[in-house]
């Protein structure tokens, strides 16, 4: 008895331990990665969440590596998203790197999305200058898509349609339901009659039989 308490209170330990090693963690991020190069001895990584709200704080990730030490002049990001579907506006200006050595460096910025801004996709310019082996190299500025933002208020709309058109359902789904049970009355009243129709003239026919007289038979 004392060893199958033990393996009970040992099981329930493990159990409880489980259970708050999850507290407090959120599931990841999406993410996708954005924008990639590989040229003139640096790597660029640019990775951003798949999607967002309007309101939300979204992370962007870029990563700069280079095969040797190489001499960065700038690295700039620009991050631009559109407000009434046609004014650009400026989400962020980062200064990734400049007028610094590198062999690798990595950093997340936090770009706030604005309340107004309009659904669809927000897009970055990059552009950056440095030396590779005495050799001056540039990346023009160069577009790329980042993080698509959502459409609030047409899938407020797309639930309430949900929610109408499942009350919908359901109302036609119960008229259904009595259309069978008032159905199903007509044909037990129709037997009904039927049977009432049936006694009538089964009891006549009877009290016909019963009332006949019988002729007389001659010897």
């Amino acid at each position: 008895m004392t060893l199958k308490k033990l393996c009970v209170m040992a099981l329930c330990t493990f159990l409880l331990t489980l259970a708050f090693c999850g507290v407090g963690k959120s599931a990841p991020e999406e993410t996708k990665n954005v924008y990639h190069i590989d040229y003139g001895g640096l790597t660029i990584d640019i990775t951003a969440p798949i999607q967002a709200y309007p309101g939300e704080n979204i992370s962007i990730t870029v990563t700069t590596e280079a095969v040797t030490q190489i001499d960065i002049e700038y690295i700039y990001v620009r991050i631009y998203g559109l407000v009434n579907a046609t004014t650009e506006v400026t989400l962020s200006n980062i200064t990734h790197i400049e007028d610094s050595p590198l062999t690798f460096h990595e950093a997340t910025y936090d770009i706030a999305i604005p309340d107004n801004l309009s659904p669809g996709l927000t897009y970055g310019l990059i552009s950056c200058k440095w030396d590779f082996m005495d050799s001056p190299e540039k990346i023009p500025s160069s577009g790329f898509a980042l993080t698509y933002i959502k459409n609030t208020a047409l899938e407020q709309l797309q639930a309430e349609y949900d929610e109408l058109n499942a009350t919908h359902q359901s109302v036609i789904q119960e008229n259904t339901e009595l259309k069978s049970g008032s159905n199903e009355v007509d044909s037990t009243r129709n037997l009904m009659y039927i049977f009432i129709a049936t006694t009538v003239v089964a009891s006549i026919t009877v009290v016909v039989l019963l009332l006949r007289k019988p002729k007389k038979v001659w010897v």
